[in-house]
């Protein structure tokens, strides 16, 4: 039999191949690689650390749940409850909640915020992580999978695609990144890291206490390349513009920087877990569209059991990949 430098080689160090790797540990040799010199550096970095399970499609809903309540445990990175004011979806005053915001809402106090850089750690913590390392292809070698990479060559029975939003192209498949800006304020009186997050679903706005000020999104969704985080200036203008709309006694706060992140989609916004049916020994774990983080717990155990069993019984239908070929070569 030839021999394996590991059992499942991860192609990617974020929050999905991490939470894949830690329910491994202990049940199969895991090597992840990842392309930049520290983990977390593209969707996983760039998020707004909200944890919320509300108000998503049925097709994600139960992962969504079980991620978010073990979160919300504190045990794998701090949560802090603050809760989150659905503004337009209930009749209490969101004033109650956050000062000088006009109109209603309803209340989810559950709702909060993770430190994501904590999280990651937890996850990778004991993991076999190789950073600074190019994956530049892969074939099948009999029973085995051969990996080439700028650093040599490894092989492997399972290669998991966690690629974030490079997963599409790694895996052939159709998955779209999409670029969404986070702005964050210069101090503001009166806020303070106690105060909820605001969320208005139906019209594209939501902010949160950061650092003294206010981290804001329009929520923005530009489909772009994988890693080109081009800001787009007039984002600015549409940000002023909600803020004045819903929450004007935001409209005039001082943006001290921003950033633009990427959040991967499939077709039907679902994730995509599971073996591929074309590609014996490659795995997905894709597709989280902005969820990964509240999911991550929940998206890496059911990866990390479906590479245990070998197949994707236990998977849900329209988690799997399969739901996808049609619209791609076999």
């Amino acid at each position: 039999m030839s021999t394996i430098d590991a059992e499942v080689v991860i192609v990617g160090g974020g929050i999905a191949g991490a939470a894949t790797a830690y329910h491994l540990r202990g049940r199969k040799s895991v090597i992840i690689l990842e392309r930049e010199e520290t983990p977390g550096q593209h969707s996983t970095g760039r998020n707004a650390a909200i944890i919320r399970e509300i108000c998503v499609g049925p097709e994600i809903a139960e992962v969504m749940d079980e991620g978010a309540a073990e979160l919300r445990k504190g045990q794998l990175a701090e949560y802090i409850r603050c809760g989150i004011v659905l503004a337009g979806q209930g009749d209490g005053p969101i004033a109650e909640h956050f000062p000088d915001i006009p109109g209603n809402g309803g209340w989810h106090e559950p709702g909060g915020v993770v430190d994501v850089a904590g999280l990651l750690t937890t996850y990778l913590q004991g993991s076999d992580l190789r950073c600074g390392i190019d994956v530049r292809g892969w074939q099948r070698v009999g029973d085995l999978i051969e990996v080439q990479t700028s650093k040599g060559t490894l092989r492997t029975h399972t290669l998991v695609n966690a690629a974030g939003p490079w997963a599409g192209v790694f895996g052939e498949l159709p998955l779209t990144p999409r670029n969404r800006t986070i702005f964050i304020t210069a101090p503001i009186e009166g806020i303070n890291a106690e105060l909820p997050v605001v969320w208005y679903l139906k019209e594209g706005l939501y902010f949160r206490p950061e650092s003294g000020g206010l981290l804001m999104s329009v929520c923005d969704q530009v489909d772009a390349a994988p890693g080109d985080y081009t800001f787009d200036s007039e984002v600015i203008e549409t940000l002023v513009e909600k803020l004045e709309a819903h929450a004007p006694r935001l409209q005039d706060v001082s943006i001290s920087h921003y950033w633009v992140g990427q959040r991967t989609f499939a077709p039907d916004d679902g994730f995509v877990i599971g073996h591929d049916p074309r590609k014996p020994g490659l795995f997905h774990v894709a597709a989280l569209g902005g969820h990964g983080v509240t999911a991550s717990f929940a998206v890496g155990r059911i990866a990390a059991e479906a590479i245990v069993r070998g197949d994707n019984d236990a998977i849900a239908e329209d988690l799997r990949p399969e739901r996808l070929l049609s619209s791609v070569s076999k």
